[in-house]
């Protein structure tokens, strides 16, 4: 989204003018202010999509899930906030459907396989691709790596015995939705996600590019 861009760009310049600094503190203002702009933008639209489908609760569990897991595991990165808020915010509104209006259909076996199906790939998948680097912020430190993959393992062990405990007091709902977020964010570190979210991004490029031609 362009106004997200001009508005950090111009919060960027003006800090870097009043600070008295150098063009590369802009360019470093620039990505905390798009990061903050770009949440702000995501959170609003994601609330309004979550109010109007009634899935509110259950996307609170996916974002939640989702994005601390991210901090610790890293994921995809579209080149764009617009590609990055559509793509996210519309998989998230999916997936807290299927965790809202579905729950009651899923029997008690059911999810348990689910959970075990999760926990096995995000295990698999978080040894062999954690920590995905951020093109903004590369690990090139081989102890903060391993770091952080400890951490995701850690995480994923914790998630499930948290789903498990929820499954127990019959939050099937929560639980449903705390899978999906899970899997979401470790599809984005598999190159199976980064294929599909490439695929994605040149669809939106392709389709740009035919309405500059117009």
């Amino acid at each position: 989204m362009r106004f997200i861009q001009a508005m950090s760009y111009k919060g960027a310049d003006y800090l870097m003018k009043q600070r008295q600094e150098n063009h590369e503190k802009r360019r470093v203002y620039y990505y905390g202010f798009q990061i903050l702009i770009g949440g702000m933008v995501k959170l609003i639209l994601l609330t309004l999509l979550a109010l109007i489908t009634q899935t509110l609760k259950s996307s609170i569990v996916i974002v939640l899930i989702f994005s601390s897991f991210r901090m610790l595991a890293g994921g995809y990165h579209m080149d764009t906030y617009g590609k990055c808020i559509g793509v996210s915010v519309g998989l998230f509104i999916i997936a807290g459907m299927v965790s809202t209006y579905t729950y009651q259909q899923w029997p008690t076996y059911s999810i348990i396989a689910l959970i075990g199906i999760v926990f096995i790939i995000s295990i698999i998948s978080v040894i062999k691709w954690a920590p995905s680097d951020n093109p903004n912020r590369p690990i090139t430190d081989e102890k903060e790596f391993l770091r952080f993959k400890r951490l995701s393992i850690v995480y994923v062990v914790v998630w499930g015995g948290a789903v498990l405990t929820a499954l127990y007091y019959n939050y099937n709902m929560y639980v449903l939705a705390a899978c999906f977020g899970l899997l979401l964010e470790v599809f984005s570190i598999t190159p199976l996600g980064h294929k599909f979210f490439d695929t994605v991004k040149n669809s939106f490029n392709k389709k740009k590019k035919r309405k500059v031609s117009h």
